[in-house]
């Protein structure tokens, strides 16, 4: 009894090995992409969206950012930016949920301010030194 001869593609074991390595490299960018929620109780965060660079938001944070420094770096402050709703370190929050603007994210992981334009500067520091915890990091201000 002679069995069938199995055939056997030889492109099939190709072709898996670059499904596979497509399939592990996709993994590894959702898991080296970090939750903002990672960074709770340990940095109060400034989350910025635009869609391009020429943007008021974009570029008023930046000057912002360059005239703050310091107070920035006192209060504890990192700004993550999402152009086009995407950052390569960060996955999208989904309270960006297709918007524009600014949120300012406290220690515990909570919206404490939006802006879908720059006014939120006006005001960000005072919000952010009348929080109970930044009333105990004021005595070690250097600003």
């Amino acid at each position: 009894m002679n069995k069938p001869a199995v055939r056997f593609c030889p492109v099939a074991p190709f072709l898996m090995k670059y499904a596979i390595i497509i399939i592990i490299s996709l993994i590894n960018i959702q898991i080296m992409a970090k939750q903002i929620l990672e960074l709770s109780w340990e940095k109060r965060l400034l989350i910025v969206s635009y869609e391009k660079k020429v943007d008021q938001v974009f570029i008023k944070t930046k000057k912002f950012i360059s005239n703050n420094k310091c107070e920035i770096e006192a209060r504890n402050l990192q700004i993550i930016f999402y152009e086009k709703y995407e950052n390569k370190n960060y996955l999208k929050p989904e309270f960006i949920n297709n918007k524009y603007g600014i949120w300012l994210i406290g220690y515990d992981g909570m919206i404490k301010d939006f802006s879908s334009d720059d006014k939120i500067f006006f005001r960000l520091f005072d919000l952010i030194d009348s929080m109970p915890i930044r009333k105990d990091e004021m005595i070690k201000d250097k600003c």
